[in-house]
């Protein structure tokens, strides 16, 4: 497969898989079209300044803002030496290694911004008591039904900035479903249990208003849910992409002592606008004895 076959190839949707082959280079990278960004998944194979060279032409043809990639230590000096610059780390990533994210950040022209961007300036939060009894009126269920999950990540990738980690799943394959009234509140985990890590979501965020207060509540006894389903599951890393500016958001998982690990500049998309991701990160203890039942 040569790069301009790559290249030229028809959209097949918003998130894409794709893989490139071409001499001694051999890799797969997730191309997110709604949040303008592009994840490399590196086999360490090749030459590094010639994906550098053929991610910068693919962020030109997509009209892309940033090209990034997720390694080990010993990696992440080969990717900053051909303009990538490091933006943070997940803990326990690679189950008995730590990740670095590893960014490369473009001009409106497609041309990369030597240094990288502007580094995005993170709000400090108070960790608050989280709520630990079941909020009045919630029913609680535990969902792994791929079509539903699908539809969910569907209905709420815009309003909650939701944007996909992994290779050939693009939604949650678990999650936690509250019911109040009329409303529902969803959070999800992307699991990978070869590395022992999840990527949790709040596929609803709390409301900006004065109703957002009780969201948050519900949402962090959602969560709590969650993280204890995956501890049962051996996941012990545990982190979570949110918009900057979404502090309502990251107050749930402040609440719940998760803490910020890296500042992602101009990650995510809302609308026109460019918008900055923390990742926060906790561990939880694997192995643990399966809460999800008497919690529901």
């Amino acid at each position: 497969m040569s790069d301009e076959a790559v290249e030229a190839s028809e959209p097949t949707g918003p998130i894409e898989e794709r893989y490139y082959r071409r001499g001694d280079i051999d890799f797969c990278f997730l191309l997110n079209r709604p949040h303008h960004n592009l994840r490399v998944f590196d086999y360490r194979v090749g030459n590094y300044q010639q994906k550098r060279d053929f991610f910068d032409r693919i962020a030109r043809s997509e009209g892309l803002k940033k090209v990034f990639t997720v390694v080990e230590k010993q990696d992440s000096k080969s990717w900053r030496s051909v303009g990538f610059s490091r933006e943070g780390a997940i803990p326990g990533y690679f189950r008995t290694a730590d990740a670095y994210v590893m960014s490369r950040v473009y001009t409106e022209d497609g041309e990369a911004i030597q240094g990288g961007a502007p580094k995005l300036n993170g709000t400090s939060l108070t960790a608050n008591t989280p709520n630990v009894t079941k909020p009045r009126g919630l029913s609680v269920a535990l969902v792994e039904d791929a079509d539903r999950l699908q539809q969910v990540a569907d209905e709420q990738a815009v309003p909650a900035l939701y944007a996909p980690f992994r290779r050939a799943t693009f939604r949650p394959d678990i999650a936690v479903v509250g019911r109040q009234g009329k409303r529902e509140f969803w959070v999800g985990a992307e699991t990978a249990s070869s590395f022992g890590h999840a990527k949790v979501d709040l596929m609803t965020p709390p409301r900006a208003d004065k109703d957002g207060e009780a969201d948050t509540a519900v949402l962090e006894y959602l969560l709590q849910g969650l993280l204890d389903e995956l501890a049962s599951r051996q996941m012990a890393s545990i982190f979570s992409l949110i918009g900057a500016d979404m502090m309502a958001s990251q107050q749930v998982v402040a609440n719940l002592d998760f803490k910020v690990t890296a500042k992602l500049t101009d990650h995510l998309v809302r609308g026109d606008e460019y918008v900055g991701g923390q990742l926060w990160h906790r561990r939880v203890t694997p192995g643990g004895t399966p809460k999800l039942q008497g919690f529901i």
